[in-house]
């Protein structure tokens, strides 16, 4: 069992923890400013996606719910590097690309591969809402609307002591991540060691 099951437990967790009801009318908006910090800072495996983008005309529209790249790739799996933009516009090589506003930006017209952090499903479209966020670090989301409905209600010192508590929320949420992607990984050395 988790933390909180949807919005309405959340809700009823942070006007608990400000001690104050006034903030109901606008926690969805909270809720909102909260996730805008999240998709800042967290970059958790759980947020990795990948999605075909159809090149045509040196351009191609990038994912909506995208938050950061990880990599791009043709068809034969083969990496392409980013460049400012400037630099593809003039390369006559392929295996560049450049982001300009919300697409990519390269030499040829084909279908690559984008690999990249989706930001966080927000959790505000219905009062039952949930995400994998909310159910494996509800800490995450309490501190984080906290700090945001302190601010709105102008409370320093809660917004102060919340801010605390989220940064120790997001060092327990890499360090959780970490541990899950590369608890198995080995190291290998190359060459002839003694």
């Amino acid at each position: 069992m988790t933390a909180f099951a949807d919005f309405i437990d959340l809700q009823t967790a942070v006007v608990e923890h400000v001690r104050n009801p006034s903030i109901a009318d606008v926690f969805p908006r909270l809720v909102k400013l909260a996730e805008v910090g999240f998709n800042r800072r967290l970059r958790c495996r759980e947020q990795i996606s990948t999605a075909t983008v159809t090149i045509s005309g040196g351009a191609g529209i990038l994912p909506a719910d995208m938050a950061e790249i990880i990599g791009v790739y043709d068809a034969a799996g083969v990496e392409y590097i980013a460049q400012p933009l400037q630099a593809v516009k003039v390369s006559q090589g392929r295996g560049y690309y450049a982001i300009s506003g919300g697409n990519i930006v390269t030499r040829n017209d084909e279908d690559l591969t984008v690999e990249y952090y989706a930001n966080v499903p927000t959790i505000t479209d219905s009062l039952t809402d949930s995400n994998w966020l909310l159910q494996k670090h509800p800490g995450l989301y309490l501190y984080g609307v906290g700090v945001e409905a302190a601010k709105y209600l102008r409370d320093v010192e809660t917004a102060q002591a919340t801010s605390a508590l989220l940064d120790m929320e997001y060092t327990a949420a890499a360090a959780q991540d970490e541990q899950g992607r590369y608890s198995r990984a080995r190291v290998r050395i190359a060459g002839v060691t003694p």
